[in-house]
């Protein structure tokens, strides 16, 4: 089982803009800890939650993953907001268009475009 770290890079503000890093793999075994945290974050924003998550230290992604983003991505929409991914390792940009969630991708900053 891997460990997934979850790094705070731009507290939220009153704006509901948020920077986050993921560390290590999203996998099923990892992915409860993160989407209890997206969770928690989209219900206690003020305004409209815009997530940023670094994937830059993601070292892999499974569906598990890739669906709790959605579902978190679609969460925070719903508020008006929206939840995309940055930096994203070719590796893990491949995965995430293999299993067809590029709208999660923010094509600017991915390694692989």
């Amino acid at each position: 089982m891997g460990e997934l770290a979850i790094v705070l890079s731009d507290p939220p503000g009153d704006e509901g803009s948020s920077g986050l890093g993921i560390a290590g793999p999203l996998t099923h075994a990892t992915t409860p800890v993160l989407r209890d945290y997206l969770r928690r974050l989209i219900d206690t924003t003020t305004g409209a939650p815009c997530i940023m998550l670094d994937m830059s230290c993601c070292i892999g992604i499974d569906v598990d993953g890739l669906l709790a983003l959605a579902v978190a991505q679609h969460a925070a929409r719903l508020r008006g907001g929206d939840l995309r991914l940055t930096h994203t390792p070719a590796l893990v940009a491949r995965q995430v268009r293999q299993h067809n969630f590029e709208h999660l991708l923010d094509d600017s900053t991915s390694d692989e475009k």
